[in-house]
Parts: structure tokens; sequence; C-alpha cells
């Protein structure tokens, strides 16, 4: 499934625009005689739908971003010194980030990527602002819950999965125990949590995966280049990292293979506020940073499900548009040539038997050519040399001198 639009435009509405395919950035459709030309894109490719599209700009948009996100933390932290004076002062890699305060700091503080992503957006395109999210220009909120769901599904069947073979190994069932401000961690848990997700998905899957996408065409690119940047952003040890990273490069897969971020989006999401419930609960250590070799298997596995069924999901729903497809400006109408009737008569007749007439670029108008130079070189529209066209007159013999002769010696 495409999303057409019409060319340099707003999106029209979904329409059928022929099969496309998973692999590369671009599908070709056969045109029909006199048909609009047309580009189809996929979604790390969606800034070349834009034809004011510079080669430069996501170099501009990213420090303008850097520089919206920066003023907007300077306010953000300053209404909460006064607010909660306690969880601004704390030292946030040692503070409890079960403690309401520092929960709500720690993860709104992201949040703001998501305003600041959008302003730098909306300062140098591509247009319409939506195209960060999604082909079609906009949040498919039907599609993003629907990924929710599977997300959801995905991770009660794993974790329920390795609670039930630690038990079956002679574990004993860890107490459940809610934390002290559970309700308030709650609150952020709904309400931050999601657009903490949200945020990093439209800068690391969104703006970083487009912007590798205007200068490099495979979406190997744009998954895999912005990976290294999600894990720094995680201050875990080398098996916490490479999990990170593990989910990383699915969340890359699903965006590029439905064209958005919903996918993603739903993905980041129900992983951090899993883990934040069960936190919440007494179930596990949210502060811990270290990690096993043996915590990859899990994630291979809950991530690998989670790409599989997404994949098979969007297979089976042909109206999730994947590419997007605009209709190119018609190209230049080649310059009108003089009538016919109009061309020098002298040009056609010289002795080499080639015929050329030459058109003054800038009035559009045929030249003579001057009969006292040449030879001219002649060449057709490809380029091709054809030959020589000698306009110069003949030179007649010079007149010799011979005495009358009357007969006689």
């Amino acid at each position: 499934m495409s999303h057409s639009s019409a060319p340099w435009t707003s999106p029209a509405p979904l329409t059928l625009a022929g099969p496309t395919h998973p692999r590369g950035s671009m599908v070709a459709h056969p045109e029909a005689p006199g048909a609009p030309r047309t580009r189809t894109y996929f979604y790390h490719r969606l800034a070349l739908a834009d034809r004011n599209h510079r080669w430069w700009m996501p170099l501009v948009e990213g420090t303008l971003l850097i520089a919206v996100y920066l003023l907007l933390s300077i306010v953000f932290v300053v209404v909460l010194a006064f607010a909660l004076p306690d969880a601004v002062a704390a030292d946030l890699l040692d503070a409890d980030q079960l403690d309401p305060a520092v929960f709500f700091l720690m993860f709104g503080s992201v949040a703001l990527l998501l305003p600041s992503a959008l302003v730098a957006r909306l300062t140098l395109g591509p247009r319409p602002l939506g195209l960060i999210f999604s082909v079609t220009g906009r949040i498919r909120w039907r599609w993003l819950l629907t990924c929710f769901g599977v997300a959801a599904v995905v991770y009660a069947v794993v974790n329920l999965g390795g609670i039930g073979l630690d038990l079956l190994g002679g574990g004993t069932p860890t107490p459940v125990r809610p934390v002290p401000g559970f309700w308030w961690l709650l609150a952020s848990v709904l309400l931050v949590v999601p657009l903490q997700c949200a945020a990093e998905e439209v800068v690391f899957r969104g703006y970083l995966a487009q912007m590798v996408g205007r200068w490099l065409k495979h979406p190997a690119w744009a998954i895999l280049l912005p990976v290294p940047l999600f894990m720094l952003g995680h201050a875990y040890d080398i098996w916490g990292q490479l999990s990170v990273g593990i989910m990383a490069v699915a969340m890359g897969l699903v965006t590029w293979r439905t064209g958005g971020l919903e996918a993603g989006i739903a993905l980041h999401a129900v992983n951090n506020m899993s883990i934040s419930l069960l936190a919440m609960a007494g179930l596990v250590d949210m502060n811990e940073t270290s990690g096993a070799p043996a915590d990859l298997i899990p994630e291979l596995l809950l991530n690998a499900a989670y790409v599989a069924l997404v994949f098979w999901l969007v297979r089976r729903r042909p109206a999730v548009a994947v590419t997007r497809t605009v209709v190119l400006p018609p190209p230049p109408a080649p310059p009108m040539l003089p009538a016919a009737v109009q061309r020098p008569a002298a040009i056609a007749a010289d002795r080499s038997g080639l015929a050329a007439y030459v058109v003054d670029p800038a009035t559009q108008a045929y030249m003579v050519l001057p009969p006292q130079y040449g030879p001219y070189s002649v060449r057709d529209g490809q380029g091709r040399y054809v030959g020589l066209l000698d306009t110069r007159p003949a030179v007649e013999p010079a007149p010799t001198y011979t005495e009358p002769h009357d007969g006689h010696h």
C-alpha cells in the first residue's frame, strides 16, 4: 500500500498506487504515455518528497533541535526547582528512580525532545510536518493502538514464560510490595512515559533516520547508524547496552517496514511501562544498571517475536501505507525553434554538401554563418560528430597573363 499525495502539497486521501517492495528506497511504477511522473519513497527517504529539500537542512535542523531542547530544559528545571527542590538537587545517577519526583524529572526531561524536534522540523521542513510520524503525514492512531496491543501480549507471554521457567527450576515467587508513592508513580507512568518514548522515537527513528535517508539510499544505514547514539543515552553496562541495541534495531526495522513510528513507539512504551510497573510492585530493581549475557536471550526472543508479528500484520493489512507516492513537476518544455521558412537559405548550400542552421540561444532566432569563416564542426543532437561545414566562398584561380599570338615567330 502506498500513500499518494498531490505534487508537493498536503496529503490526499489514501489510494492504491500499485505494489510496493520492502527493499530499497524507491518503487518505480509503469507510467502510461502522458501520465504524470511519480516517485515512491519509504519512510527513511521522506525528506526527498519535499521539493524544497537541500542536503544541508538536517544539520541545521539538528542544531535547532538541540538549542530548543536546552532552552526548554532550563525552563523545566527552574520550575521544578521551586516545586520539587529535592529532586533537582539530587544526583540522578545515584538517586532512587522510584522516588516520584526523581521519576518525573528523569522521564519528563526526555519528553521535552518531542516539542523540540517538532519545532525544528516546522522551521525547515520537509512539509507537511506529519511526515516525521508516518508516510501519511500524520499519526495513525488505530495502527498505533494495534501495535501497542501486540507488544503488550508479547511482553506478557515472554515475562510469564520466564517466571514459569524460574519456578520450575526451583525458584520462589517474589512477593508483590508496592513502593511508596505508588499512585504518583502510576500517574507518571500513564502520562509521562508514553510521551518520553514518543520523543525518543521521533528523534532516533524519525529525525536521525530521515537525516541519513537524505544522503544514503539503503534502509540499513538509516536503521543501524542511529543505534550507537541511542545506546549511549542509557547508563548501563555492556550487557545492558547490548539489550538496548537489540531493541533499537527492532524499532528501526518496524519503522521502515510499516512506514511510520507507530510500531516503534508502541514497543518502546510497552517496554518502559512494563519495567516501571514491575518496579513499582517491587518485582524488579529499576535502579540496577548491570546485566548478564543470559539477559540477551529473552531480549532477542521478545524483539524478534514482535518484529515478526508486525511484519505479518502489515502484510495482511493493505490499508496500512508503507510508502508515499508524490507526483513530480512536469519537465520543462524544450524551446520552440522558429519555423522552417525562417531558416537562412544561404546556409543550406555549401561546398561540403552539409546543411547547418545555427540558433541564437538568447533569442531563439536563426543566425547566418559568416561566409568568410570556417570550416565549422557539425554535431548532431546527441553531440556526435557529423562532419565539417565549409561556408567559405570558393577561391577562384588567379588570372595569368599570356602574350598575344600573331602566328609569327
